[in-house]
């Protein structure tokens, strides 16, 4: 490309959304900067520029920066129907680096949950790969965190239409108890599975909403029992949720509607 075509500042500007897009929990000014290796000075610039017009949100003043909403309104326009798994992809690969660990995404499909990605970690001890698995939302972190925020009658239906199967001595399978934990993970924002699939595995799991404000998936990892520790968990608990947080309001202001048939 001739030189006098190339504007070096949208070459600066894409570089810093890149950096961004590659850590979508959020990045502070010197981690862009570092990134990008601009200085500091001008990606301020740039970030403020973006976050003027909607393609970078910053909560606070001098809090971490994200892509913003207008950017996921750009894809759909392109793709005329993004994917959930597009959007979720870049959330399971930060849980993934954050923690070291295995992460997954489950997505509602014709009334039951199935996982249909994983980012796998690069550790000897890893648990099992899921792709294509059914969720029990009696048991599995990733099956509550969306059965919790079903309507109350479905979730009177599936406790009349599922076998609460015994998958380990830790598995609920009462469904008086089974209720009463769907609505402890409702209102604390996540699901929790602490051997009840598989013994000595511990997973977290946060619901993700459509435009609709309907659960449609839910994003989980899940940590051997011998590197696990109720710091990692609650640690763990307050990524998921703002992850899912975020990919809720990408779907919602790009008007996603998901389809579960």
């Amino acid at each position: 490309m001739p030189a006098e075509h190339y504007i070096e500042l949208v070459g600066k500007t894409i570089a810093v959304m890149e950096a961004l897009r590659d850590h979508p929990n959020g990045s502070v000014l010197q981690q862009v900067a570092e990134r990008t290796g601009q200085v500091k000075s001008s990606t301020h610039r740039i970030l403020q520029s973006l976050k003027k017009h909607g393609y970078v949100d910053q909560e606070s003043a001098g809090g971490m920066y994200r892509l913003g909403w207008r950017v996921a309104t750009l894809m759909q326009g392109l793709s005329g129907n993004t994917g959930l798994q597009q959007f979720a992809r870049p959330y399971l690969r930060e849980l993934t680096e954050s923690f070291k660990e295995s992460s997954y995404l489950a997505v509602l499909r014709s009334g039951r949950g199935i996982f249909v990605e994983v980012q796998e970690t690069r550790r000897d001890l890893r648990l099992v790969d899921p792709i294509g698995a059914e969720v029990h939302f009696h048991a599995t972190a990733a099956g509550k965190a969306m059965a919790a925020f079903f309507p109350a009658e479905r979730q009177d239906q599936l406790l009349r239409a599922l076998p609460l199967a015994r998958l380990t001595s830790h598995t609920l399978t009462d469904p008086s108890r089974v209720r009463d934990e769907w609505a402890v993970t409702r209102q604390r924002g996540y699901a929790v599975n602490e051997g009840e699939t598989i013994v000595g595995a511990f997973f977290a799991a946060a619901p993700i909403l459509d435009a609709n404000q309907q659960v449609c998936a839910s994003l989980s990892v899940g940590v051997p029992q011998p590197r696990y520790s109720s710091e990692i968990g609650e640690r763990l608990a307050v990524d998921l949720v703002e992850s899912c947080r975020h990919i809720s309001n990408t779907l919602q202001a790009t008007g996603y509607v998901h389809d579960a048939g």
